[in-house]
């Protein structure tokens, strides 16, 4: 029996999380989520898997963490085995600027600075706050591991290679939540708990009307790099391949940041 508590279970890659693991009884899953009433399709999983709990958790929110762990602790005794960070800030209103766009250009700088603080919060911070809430409990786990999701687009090389211009913010934050995962596993060694960086790959998660030509354009520049690239993975399939990776990690890995191949393809 293990474990685990999702931050981000509403849709996307944290309800594919919540909905794999719940279906072995055995595991405890707790699903954290900024409205507890927001997602009809973690509800329903709830109402038919007695071992999904919902707990309200907004990452940007100590005090919110700090409640969903303590309702945790009730549940498991007092102990976490596995903490899935997920929760991100991907879109924002700059997503498409480049650097160079700020020159000269005073509004642009205001937008792109506010975006870069709001990026710093949600996909940064978060990750703070996320993991000193749940670490009284990670400490009494025998697994002791932590997942934080971050990007391969955070990847300094990759974003070389790929020649990446845009989405600023959210490649800097996930560069800068890789940084964080490193000194959690040098303040965290005495514990020998695990904390790795987990890119999940390119996942098919946006639905909106320009989700498909944007998906198939970004196809396009990873497949000039590596051709046999076919193209984004379902959220479903990226979760089953990063937890046989997780599956797989020991304490020698922590502080590594690695794709959900277990390496540094990110595709």
């Amino acid at each position: 029996m293990a474990s685990y508590a999702i931050t981000g279970a509403s849709r996307g890659i944290g309800f594919a999380f919540t909905k794999h693991l719940a279906q072995d009884p055995s595991n405890t899953v707790f699903a954290l989520v900024r409205n507890v009433n927001s997602s009809p399709q973690l509800t329903d999983l709830a109402a038919s898997h007695r071992n999904v709990h919902i707990l309200k958790g907004d990452v940007t929110s100590p005090s919110e963490l700090a409640a969903a762990a303590d309702a945790v602790s009730e549940i498991t005794g007092g102990t976490l085995d596995y903490l899935i960070e997920n929760a991100a800030l991907m879109l924002s209103e700059s997503s498409s600027f480049i650097l160079t766009d700020l020159i000269g250009d005073a509004e642009k700088t205001k937008v792109f600075g506010g975006d870069m603080q709001i990026s710093i919060e949600s996909n940064v911070m978060s990750v703070v706050h996320t993991t000193n809430a749940f670490l009284p409990l990670i400490k009494k786990s025998k697994i002791k591991k932590i997942v934080v999701l971050s990007s391969g687009i955070g990847d300094i090389e990759g974003v070389v290679t790929w020649g990446l211009k845009d989405n600023v913010p959210y490649c800097v934050s996930k560069a800068a939540v890789n940084m964080v995962v490193a000194k959690y596993s040098t303040a965290l060694a005495e514990d020998e708990i695990t904390i790795v960086a987990v890119s999940p790959g390119l996942v098919r998660t946006q639905t909106q009307d320009w989700a498909p030509q944007f998906y198939e354009n970004i196809t396009k520049v990873f497949q000039k790099n590596k051709p046999s690239f076919d193209g984004p993975l379902s959220p479903e399939d990226s979760v089953s391949m990063m937890l046989e990776t997780v599956s797989k990690l020991t304490f020698k890995d922590t502080g590594r940041f690695m794709s959900h191949h277990g390496n540094k393809d990110w595709l």
